[in-house]
């Protein structure tokens, strides 16, 4: 039989909606990761009601972390009085999985979450795969590994620990941002008004890789699960929005200090600089890079991050987005990709914007 394994980016605005299907022809698995924008949720109802009724209990439902461009369309999902589909397991971290166990019952009590509350009512597993506890790298010992049915084996990269408990104190606060609480509505969508002057030039991709690292220093991004997934021989990296150090420190436990191989790092936070250092890419062995975004709030991904990319992987790579947004486009230029070496992927003329499939196996 003949595997296949697939990731398609999916119209999530500036966000992450993720549809991943594996296995061969005689069974489909599907795991869901994040929701995009309330926008994403008429694609992924279009999804689901296309599947085959002996399809629509999909093996896996991620929700990275509290990001109103990760969460809102799993809001709608969550309350749609006739979703078509079920999930075998939710991974998701609310407020009763922001410390350490103690050895009380969490599970089960309502937060005021309308996330939560729909996994509770819809009587759904949480965190079955974690015993119902935080989805979570522990400070030392081997990183958790989780066996899905069909083969697929996914390592927890993030979050840490130290992520989790700093989030605990502000999480009203983040939960309000996104929506989360009954009552509120998640924040609009805004520009945050940052420019880009001038064109890109093969002088001025190198002055961007040279600038100074600047640190992501959001929380709820620090909270972001992030996975790596290998089936048939190949490896995905899927960041949600992590910090990229505690990803770096846990590849490290992974390999040893050898570098980790990958086919494809779907870039956290949209290409953000914050979330890519340096020091990130020395440690990774990839050529295939997704951005998903629209580009429509915060300008991602960010020039730094691409011209990042693009000196540190001379020689060869592909830069693969979901919209044809201005800030993809200004790396699909001819003179760019001869002198770095690297491809551009996008939505083609009459294609749906927003939609990318990349294919592993």
């Amino acid at each position: 039989m003949t595997d296949f394994f697939t990731i398609d980016m999916l119209p999530a605005r500036e966000g992450d909606c993720i549809w991943i299907e594996y296995g061969d022809e005689s069974q489909t698995h599907r795991i869901l990761i994040d929701g995009g924008r309330s926008s994403a949720y008429d694609t992924l109802r279009q999804r689901f009601d296309a599947l085959p009724d002996a399809e629509r209990e999909l093996d896996l439902l991620v929700c990275t972390h509290v990001d109103a461009d990760h969460i809102e369309g799993l809001l709608k999902l969550i309350k749609d009085p006739s979703l078509p589909v079920r999930f075998r397991d939710v991974w998701f971290n609310g407020y009763v999985h922001l410390t350490r166990p103690t050895g009380a019952e969490t599970f089960g009590a309502k937060q005021g979450e309308q996330l939560t509350d729909g996994i509770v009512d819809r009587q759904w597993s949480w965190n079955g795969a974690f015993g119902k506890q935080s989805v979570v790298v522990g400070d030392n010992g081997p990183l958790p590994v989780i066996e899905l049915a069909g083969g697929m084996r996914v390592t927890l990269l993030s979050p840490h620990w130290p992520a989790l408990e700093s989030l605990r104190p502000i999480w009203k606060k983040e939960c309000e941002k996104a929506g989360l609480i009954p009552g509120v509505q998640a924040e609009a969508e805004v520009d945050d008004g940052v420019e880009r002057f001038g064109g890109l030039s093969v002088a001025k991709v190198r002055e961007l890789a040279a600038a100074p690292y600047k640190k992501d220093t959001s929380k709820a991004n620090g909270s972001s699960i992030a996975l790596l997934l290998e089936y048939g021989g190949k490896t995905a990296l899927l960041a949600g929005d992590a910090h990229g150090e505690a990803m770096e420190a846990s590849i490290g436990r992974l390999t040893g200090g050898s570098k980790l191989a990958v086919d494809v790092l779907k870039l956290s936070h949209h290409g953000s600089q914050g979330t890519l250092p340096p020091s990130l890419l020395d440690v990774v062995d990839c050529e295939s890079f997704l951005v998903s975004t629209d580009g429509s709030r915060h300008d991602h991904p960010d020039r730094e991050a691409i011209a990042r990319l693009a000196v540190s992987r001379e020689g060869g790579f592909s830069l693969i987005g979901n919209y044809r947004s201005a800030e993809m486009l200004e790396w699909d230029q001819a003179s760019l990709k001869r002198a770095f070496g690297y491809s551009v992927q996008l939505p083609g003329a009459g294609e749906p914007d927003g939609i990318m499939r990349h294919r592993l196996l």
